[in-house]
């Protein structure tokens, strides 16, 4: 029997339409604290439906939600950035401000929390440093290579500590050699009791990652992994 307050996300017969097509049916897990979880599956398959909805971007048609024990689709609006807080969110994507400094970028999330300017300093110092970019602190994004840009927002999404952390396809863009090195970050970052739940279809990824892997089809869940099956 799982302990209740290990499990960070839930979701219990969650279902998603959009006009034209189902993006999730029926969709139910559950994820403990501190696990890491590969989010597969062809493209359409409703990935990046799943992370939006944990992450309160999204709101389920059928079923019910609970990421920390609170139900996000009951959740009043006003209340949501207070949740996001303790989730980080790397995007495809990367939605970086290219002339703005790395420093300012990673700073970003603290400033609009109101975080004092000291506090921010240092947590931004630490991130940045976490992966592997404080030599490049001043540099403006826009000039950055794909696989620092990358980082970048890694170190955004995790610069407030974040209890979870999401990503949707973070190697995407990146040759094999620098997804490697982001498939490193999450495994160090996940080692520190994040926890990670990563969606892609690079099967280098999940197999590197060596997390529980989770398979959707058609808005479907239809396997469930654990590490190494």
């Amino acid at each position: 029997m799982r302990s209740h307050t290990t499990l960070m996300i839930q979701l219990f017969h969650v279902s998603k339409f959009y006009e034209r097509c189902t993006a999730l049916q029926d969709v139910s897990l559950r994820i403990e604290k501190g696990e890491c979880v590969l989010l597969t599956g062809p493209s359409g398959a409703g990935k990046t439906t799943l992370l939006k909805l944990i992450f309160g971007a999204e709101i389920p048609d059928e079923g019910q939600i609970l990421v920390q024990n609170r139900n996000v689709a009951r959740m009043r609006e006003g209340d949501i950035p207070y949740l996001r807080r303790t989730m980080g969110f790397v995007l495809q994507n990367f939605k970086l401000l290219p002339k703005k400094t790395v420093f300012e970028n990673v700073a970003l999330p603290l400033i609009i929390q109101g975080v004092a300017r000291s506090e921010s300093k240092r947590k931004v110092g630490e991130a940045i440093k976490a992966v592997g970019m404080g030599h490049k602190h001043k540099s403006q994004t826009g000039v950055l290579s794909a696989g620092e840009q990358q980082r970048v927002c890694i170190a955004r999404a995790i610069v407030n500590n974040p209890i979870i952390l999401l990503a949707d396809e973070p190697t995407g863009n990146l040759d094999t050699a620098l997804t490697a090195e982001i498939v490193e970050l999450f495994k160090i970052i996940n080692a520190r009791g994040t926890t990670v739940l990563l969606a892609t279809h690079n099967q280098s990824v999940v197999e590197n990652m060596n997390g529980r892997v989770l398979h959707l089809q058609a808005g479907r869940l239809v396997s469930d992994k654990g590490p190494g099956g």
